[in-house]
């Protein structure tokens, strides 16, 4: 069957019964269910229940408010509509002046005009299948303990093609300040390649940088190279360190380093989220919690990072 297929079946399954008010919500949800709102299996089910909620609002957004209604009564986010299917079912019918097998339909062409939606939304996750390169390992340390924020990153690049320079991208929030110092960061090379260009959004929020490796590689070539950035003082900084990998990622490792005597709130892992979901899932404390060591550091390492997804560490102050 095709992911569309799959979800379908999914959301289907999991607007039985009370929905998304039954209990143990997260161990309900199918896999594309989770991947797509972000809810690990062990997660608890008011976390579960509100991730699950942003996430597939977001994805009835171009539904027809008729649509949308249904789909919102098939899977309970109304607990007021009845808790089991059939009360549901009956509430639309009343309040859609139908039959109940009529409101059983639509309620399901809803579900199905959702898997439809979230499909779609999969399918636009960014990628960039013509770089001619993969990352054999990415490693990254975000330094908050220092005058400034710094984040290094250092990549083993494997040639599959040709090549003699390579794009990578940065993002970066936006100022809450409108009339405070523009956001940016200072670019630096490290070791292994040198800068060419580096271009920024008129919002100064998105950075693609050039880079030309010290010699052409070929098929199969490998070359190691470690960028540094320098956050300016007036930029804000989001309370997650990710890697968003655009082209094929085999290792990822992040490290975060607190200041002493400031450990967050809440520090948790953030595993494959689709770009969508990024903000719900690096606000709402997963389950994947995370303690900081004895250095006031957390690491985590993923293998086979997914293109156009979000892996690493997100944290309440």
């Amino acid at each position: 069957m095709s992911y569309q297929d799959d979800l379908h079946h999914e959301l289907r399954a999991l607007s039985r019964g009370r929905g998304v008010l039954e209990q143990g919500l997260a161990r309900r949800l199918g896999p594309l269910t989770r991947q797509l709102s972000a809810v690990s299996a062990v997660d608890p089910d008011p976390t579960a229940r509100q991730r699950l909620h942003l996430a597939l609002t977001e994805l009835m957004v171009d539904l027809e408010a008729e649509v949308r209604a249904a789909a919102e009564l098939a899977l309970a986010f109304d607990a007021r509509s009845g808790d089991h299917l059939m009360a549901r079912a009956r509430f639309y019918a009343k309040r859609a002046h139908c039959s109940e097998r009529t409101a059983r339909r639509r309620m399901n062409e809803a579900i199905a005009a959702l898997a439809q939606a979230g499909a779609r939304d999969q399918s636009t996750a960014p990628v960039d299948p013509g770089s001619g390169w993969r990352v054999r390992s990415f490693t990254s340390l975000m330094r908050l303990d220092s005058a400034a924020v710094e984040l290094y990153e250092t990549r083993v690049l494997l040639a599959e093609r040709e090549i003699s320079e390579v794009q990578i991208e940065l993002d970066i929030p936006s100022t809450a300040d409108p009339a405070g110092p523009p956001p940016g960061v200072d670019v630096h090379v490290v070791y292994g390649a040198r800068i060419v260009s580096v271009d920024r959004d008129d919002d100064g929020h998105h950075y693609r940088l050039s880079l030309a490796l010290p010699r052409p590689l070929s098929t199969g070539d490998q070359q190691e190279f470690c960028l540094h950035y320098r956050v300016r003082p007036g930029t804000p900084v989001r309370n997650h360190c990710a890697i968003v990998p655009l082209a094929p990622c085999d290792h990822g490792r992040i490290r975060v380093r607190f200041p002493e005597g400031r450990a967050p709130a809440s520090i948790w892992q953030v595993t494959a989220v689709p770009p969508r979901r990024m903000d719900a899932a690096t606000t709402v404390p997963g389950a994947a919690r995370l303690d900081l060591d004895g250095a006031g550091e957390v690491m985590v390492a993923f293998r086979a990072l997914r293109q156009g997804h979000g892996y690493g560490v997100a944290w309440l102050p």
